[in-house]
C-alpha cells in the first residue's frame, strides 16, 4: 500500500506541477478510456442479455455472464487509467490479491452456493416445473437462481433452498421416475 501512496505523492509533487499540459492530457485520456470501457462493457452485457448469445444460453446465466463481463471491462479500464497516471500496478495488484483472499474467506458459504448454482444452471439436473425432493422438502421448481432455488410445496408455501444443499444432498426428481411395471394377470 505504501508503494501506491508514494506513486501518487511523487506524481503530484513532480509531474503535475512541472507539466500541467501532460496532466490535462492524462485527464482527457482517462475520461475517454472510461467512456469507451463503459460503452464496451454495456454492449457486452446487452449481448448476453438480449443478443445472439442470449438465444443459446439460459436467461439467468446470461445475466450473470453479462454482469461479470461489464465488471471485468470496468476493472481493466481502471487499471489502464492508473497506468496512465503512473501508479505502480504491482502494488495495486498485490493489494487486490490480498483483498480478494480476505473476501473469499468471508464469503465462503455464499461462494459455495454460487458455484453450486452455476453447476445447476449448466448441468440442469431438473428444470422449472419438475417436482423434486431434497432432504425432507418436496415441491415444484419455480426458479433456479445463481445462489438459491425456489420450490413451491403442495400447500402453496414458497421454499428457498440454497444451491449448495441441492449440490451435496440426494435429490429425487419425480419427473424422471419410471412407471411401475404392470404384472400379468392384474386387472384394473
Amino acid at each position: 500500500m505504501a508503494g501506491i501512496a508514494e506513486s501518487f505523492l511523487r506524481f503530484y509533487q513532480l509531474e503535475v506541477v512541472a507539466n500541467a499540459a501532460r496532466f490535462l492530457t492524462g485527464i482527457v485520456e482517462a475520461i475517454l478510456i472510461v467512456a469507451v470501457v463503459m460503452f464496451i462493457g454495456r454492449r457486452m452485457q446487452a449481448a448476453w442479455r438480449s443478443g445472439r448469445l442470449a438465444r443459446t444460453t439460459s436467461v439467468n446465466l446470461g445475466i450473470l455472464i453479462g454482469r461479470l463481463s461489464y465488471l471485468t471491462a470496468l476493472a481493466l479500464g481502471l487499471i489502464w487509467v492508473a497506468y496512465i497516471f503512473g501508479v505502480q500496478i504491482s502494488g495495486l495488484l498485490t493489494f487486490l490479491g490480498a483483498l480478494s483472499l480476505a473476501i473469499t474467506f468471508a464469503l465462503q458459504d455464499v461462494l459455495k452456493n454460487l458455484v453450486a448454482g452455476l453447476y445447476l444452471l449448466w448441468e440442469r439436473p431438473f428444470i422449472i416445473g419438475d417436482s423434486i425432493q431434497v432432504k425432507d422438502v418436496t415441491g415444484k421448481v419455480e426458479d433456479v437462481q445463481v445462489r438459491t432455488t425456489l420450490l413451491r410445496s403442495d400447500t402453496g408455501q414458497l421454499i428457498v433452498v440454497p444451491n449448495a444443499v441441492l449440490f451435496t444432498e440426494i435429490v429425487t426428481n419425480r419427473r424422471l421416475e419410471m412407471p411401475e411395471p404392470e404384472t400379468p394377470g392384474q386387472t384394473a
